[in-house]
Order: C-alpha cells, then sequence, then structure tokens
C-alpha cells in the first residue's frame, strides 16, 4: 500500500459523483493528521433521476446494477467456503466505509467510483498489502457511524507505532480516527498510549466497541479506554486485560476480563463514563459475549458451580442472571439482537430466536417435523434473519415468528443499512453491494 497524500482534483470528482446518486458521502483530502487519497470515475454509472431509496426492512435488492467493493472490504476475512471473520464494513446511506489496519477506505456501494483512503498520524503495526493470501491475520474491525456536534462521524480505531527519541524508548499506540461522512475527509484524531500487550492478544488489534453519552468506548492491545467526544482525550482506562468483543447494553459496557493468573476470563460490567467496575460474574469462565438486546447480554463458557455449563443471559447493568439456557443450545453459539425484540442465536446447525429481555425461546430450526432447515444466518437486522439454505439459496426468516417471508431476496447480506446490501458475488465471491428494493 502507498502512503496517502492529498488529491484535491480526483476527490472533487468523488463528491461530485457520490453527491449525483444521493449517496450522501465524499472523499477529500486528509484534515488534521494524515490525509486521503484516490481518484473517481468521471460520474455516476446510474443516472440522477434514478436517485438512492431507503429501505428501512429490506426483503429484496436487486442484483442487476452490482458494484464490487474495494479488495479491503473482504481481505484476511473470506475464503472459498465464504466470509469466515466478520468484515470490517460499516455503511451510511449507501456508502461503505471499510476499516483496515493501517487507515479507512471510503467507497460508494452505488456508483462505480474509486475508493478514497485515510491515513493514520503514525506509522501502523501492519499493513493490508502484507497480509498474505491466508484466512485470518486482518486486525480490523468495524467502525461506528454516529452523530456528534451536528455531524455524521465514522469512527475507525488502529495501531500505531510511536518512535522513540533518545534515551526514550518508543511505543504503540491507538489512534481513534473520526471521518466526516459529508466531506470523505479525516475531522480529527485521538491517540492513546499502549502499554506492552498480554501475550494472549494479537498485535495491532485494535476496535470501536460503541458509545454511551459523550464517551466512546475503544479497546487497543486488550485495553479498554473510554475517550470523551468533545475533548478527544481519554477519560479513563479500565484495569486488566480484555478479550476482543466488548459489547454496550444500555449504558453499561460488558467485556470479558483475564483473571490475574490469566487462565480464565470473567465478565465484567464497567461504567461508560468512568470505566470503574459495577458486577463481575465469578461462575462462568467465559468464552463468548454478545450483546442480547437493549438491557441484556449473552455469555456462554463453562459454569463452575453447575452441572449445566449452558449460556447465561445476564442483567447488562447489575449482572443478575436472567436465564441460563440448556447445554448445547443456539446460545452457546453467536447471537445478535434484532433491534426490535428477539435475539437470534446460531450454534452448528441450529438458529434459534430468544425474547430479548426474558430469554424465553420463541422459535427453532430446524424445526421438529424435519419439514424446515436451519439457514446458514448472515444478518440480523430490523426484526428480520437474512441467511442461506444447502438446497434454496438466500432466504429472509422474520426474527420473531421463525416464518419465511421472502424465498427470492436475492442476496443474503452480510451488511445492510437499508440503502445497499453487501454480499459475497456468486462466482468470484468479491465483496460485492447490491441496491435494495422496495
Amino acid at each position: 500500500m502507498k502512503h496517502a497524500v492529498a488529491a484535491r482534483g480526483a476527490v472533487a470528482v468523488v463528491v461530485a459523483a457520490l453527491a449525483l446518486c444521493g449517496c450522501g458521502a465524499s472523499g477529500g483530502d486528509g484534515a488534521g493528521d494524515g490525509g486521503s487519497a484516490g481518484k473517481a470515475d468521471a460520474g455516476p454509472t446510474a443516472a440522477p433521476a434514478d436517485g438512492i431509496r431507503a429501505v428501512k426492512a429490506p426483503k429484496r435488492f436487486s442484483t442487476d446494477r452490482a458494484v464490487v467493493l474495494p479488495d479491503s472490504a473482504g481481505e484476511g476475512n473470506v475464503a472459498i467456503a465464504g466470509v469466515q471473520h466478520p468484515l470490517p464494513i460499516a455503511l451510511h446511506k449507501g456508502v461503505a466505509y471499510i476499516a483496515r489496519p493501517d487507515g479507512l477506505e471510503i467507497a460508494s456501494g452505488y456508483v462505480d467510483s474509486d475508493p478514497v483512503l485515510i491515513t493514520p498520524r503514525r506509522e501502523p503495526l501492519s499493513r493490508l498489502d502484507d497480509l498474505g493470501p491466508m484466512v485470518g491475520g486482518n486486525t480490523a474491525r468495524k467502525p461506528l457511524v454516529t452523530e456528534h456536534g451536528g455531524t455524521t462521524l465514522v469512527l475507525s480505531a488502529l495501531v500505531g507505532r510511536v518512535p522513540g527519541e533518545g534515551t526514550t524508548k518508543g511505543h504503540d499506540a491507538l489512534e481513534l480516527m473520526a471521518t466526516d461522512t459529508s466531506q470523505g475527509t479525516k475531522a480529527w484524531s485521538a491517540e492513546v498510549p499502549l502499554a506492552e500487550r498480554h501475550y494472549s492478544v494479537e498485535e495491532g488489534q485494535s476496535e470501536v466497541v460503541g458509545r454511551s453519552g459523550g464517551t466512546v468506548v475503544v479497546m487497543g492491545h486488550g485495553q479498554l479506554f473510554g475517550i470523551d467526544l468533545d475533548s478527544r482525550r481519554k477519560v479513563w482506562s479500565a484495569p486488566g486485560t480484555f478479550q476482543e468483543g466488548a459489547v454496550l447494553a444500555g449504558d453499561t459496557v460488558v467485556g470479558l476480563r483475564l483473571d490475574e493468573d490469566g487462565t480464565d476470563r470473567r465478565v465484567v460490567g464497567l461504567d461508560p463514563a468512568t470505566g470503574k467496575q459495577r458486577w463481575s460474574e465469578p461462575r462462568l469462565a467465559a468464552e463468548r459475549l454478545s450483546a442480547a438486546g437493549p438491557e441484556t447480554v449473552v455469555a456462554s463458557g463453562y459454569v463452575t458451580d453447575d452441572r449445566d455449563d449452558g449460556a447465561l443471559l445476564l442483567n447488562a447493568a447489575s449482572g443478575d442472571e436472567v436465564r441460563q439456557f440448556p447445554e448445547d443450545t443456539a446460545p452457546d453459539g453467536e447471537c445478535s439482537y434484532d433491534g426490535v425484540s428477539v435475539t437470534v442465536c446460531t450454534y452448528t446447525d441450529q438458529v434459534a430466536a430468544y425474547d430479548a429481555a426474558t430469554g424465553e425461546q420463541r422459535w427453532a430450526l430446524p424445526d421438529e417435523a424435519g419439514t424446515r432447515a436451519a439457514p446458514k444466518v448472515t444478518l440480523v437486522r430490523e426484526g428480520l434473519v437474512y441467511g442461506t439454505t444447502a438446497e434454496n439459496g438466500p432466504v429472509v426468516v422474520d426474527a420473531a415468528t421463525g416464518e419465511d417471508v421472502e424465498t427470492r431476496p436475492g442476496i443474503a447480506p452480510y451488511v445492510s443499512d437499508g440503502y445497499v446490501g453487501v454480499a459475497l458475488a456468486e462466482e468470484s465471491h468479491a465483496v460485492t453491494a447490491y441496491r435494495t428494493r422496495s
């Protein structure tokens, strides 16, 4: 990858192209520390009258005007078998913001145009071009789209190296980059020095956990921090080493923290404004954590004082157990809140939905009669479950009832914002954006 430089002329064309199609984002040269680069096509492939339309909970996607996203969208996460790790993509009004270990790439999902690259202040610990052909090793995680001060920002994080000087040693630092979606430029960045990473944490590991009020919770090298959006400074640092995958549920940060001996991980709840611990779940040696709803989380692992090792549904604010699920059921796997009332969990060949507040099961697939198969879930969003079956391809299921609502959606998206859905092209497996249909 080449270092980015300001390219006003090329970026201006991207601005015109995306504005013409109504995508609501554009490219520009860097502001503050870092910059952007890229050149665009002479204009959008779609006519201005063919403006973009948002569908809150799309059930169908158009496959005739697909836009292939940059290689960074799938690098290190996609194999012949499909997506192996979550794609590091956030969408805003049809524009893809792709996190990289060495920056942030902006690409229209609606018209063909060359991407714009936002670069960090420091030399990144790893670069996209150095990942190689093997799946894994891409430390970039999905950015966060948020509103602040009347501006829509995309927040992404990466780890860079601060060089030493004289007798002062160099050190790693987490950089939180804020990109202005209306300009396609870096609005600002905040830097947090990192202590030496724990041996169990992957080099370059970083992510934006979420936002609570005026505080953004970020993680780098297993260390959790709170950064104030107004001052752009670190306001707290949580003690200990955390496993990747902390979540924000309600007004609580819930994470998996290593014991002092480094053998087990405990589920802990932290105040997002101060980083102070509110509670800890001592019984569970946790392996996985998911946000189950506005006020609950699902944690799975080994329950030390119980014969049943089923996952626990916990109240995020207090840490109290709401329900323990039976062992080897869907909550032992990956769970996702549908944004309405249920959390949908997948484990081996099972898919099931549970009430987000009580944990009561709503439905499960495959059904007892053996007439319906469990889809391979790609996305849970706005009351819908998107996925594929080996026999019939893409399908959309109602998250509350488990009934099929669309059997020919066109694609099974991994990411969607109501403007476009992002999936793998059928033959090439390229990460591709598809317009939504009403």
